[in-house]
């Protein structure tokens, strides 16, 4: 537990800093959330895609929305392998960057599987459908 939460980096004198100043700026528990973190966040993205396949929520799922959970799953799994090759090879820049970019491209294509799954406004529903009306008509 010393290592975790040493309480070298409290700078108060009553220590009431410790949780936070640990969580942030002491290595080994940054390490720790990051890996639990990034543990939580492939389960979880497992846990969607796979559910997304059942046969009674793949009928309900719009097809946009099936591809965008696909490119999810499939960028969570990137993002694992440069984690470990970034663990495995001992932090080298390009790889370690790759990963940066890795943790965008993830939360990128997680917030378009909530954007497919958004239901359109009233107007945008109105919008499309004299849109598709004035196709019927033109010749």
């Amino acid at each position: 537990m010393d290592e975790l939460f040493s309480s070298a980096y409290a700078k108060r004198v009553d220590k009431s800093d410790i949780w936070w100043r640990n969580i942030f700026e002491n290595p080994t528990t940054v390490q720790f959330d990051h890996r639990v973190l990034a543990i939580t966040t492939y389960l979880s993205t497992c846990f969607l895609f796979l559910h997304s396949r059942r046969s009674t929520i793949r009928t309900l799922l719009p097809p946009k929305t099936r591809i965008s959970l696909t490119a999810a799953f499939l960028m969570a799994n990137v993002q694992v392998m440069l984690g470990l090759a970034t663990l495995l090879y001992l932090v080298p820049v390009p790889v370690a960057a790759a990963h940066q970019a890795g943790s965008v491209g993830l939360l990128s294509a997680m917030i378009h599987v909530l954007v497919s799954l958004r239901r359109p406004s009233t107007a945008a529903r109105l919008w499309r459908n004299a849109a598709n009306q004035g196709k019927k008509i033109a010749p």
